[in-house]
């Protein structure tokens, strides 16, 4: 069974027991650390997911702004991992 199909066959059942929005999140919290690599995974962590807003924390506001000037490639790593378009903006706090 393909991907694409694995994921039109679990995406309504996770609706249906309303827990997709925090399987979502998970998803997007571990392909964040893969996205921003290695070096700088243990500076930034993916907080949370809110109607397209990814809010990230971080250790300075130096790598915040590297992110923000990133966020075009981070943004479609994401979704391209992902499968959909599920996150459409960064936003960034301190950690």
């Amino acid at each position: 069974m393909g991907a694409d199909r694995l994921r039109d066959l679990l995406d309504p059942a996770l609706r249906g027991l309303g827990v997709r929005g925090r399987v979502r999140e998970e998803q997007v919290r571990q392909l964040f650390a893969q996205a921003v690599g290695p070096a700088l995974a243990p500076l930034c962590r993916a907080q949370r997911l809110d109607r397209g807003a990814l809010l990230i924390a971080t250790a300075n506001t130096a790598l915040a702004h590297q992110l923000q000037l990133e966020s075009p490639r981070l943004i479609a790593a994401l979704n391209d991992a992902l499968g959909s378009p599920a996150v459409r903006r960064l936003r960034f706090c301190a950690m």
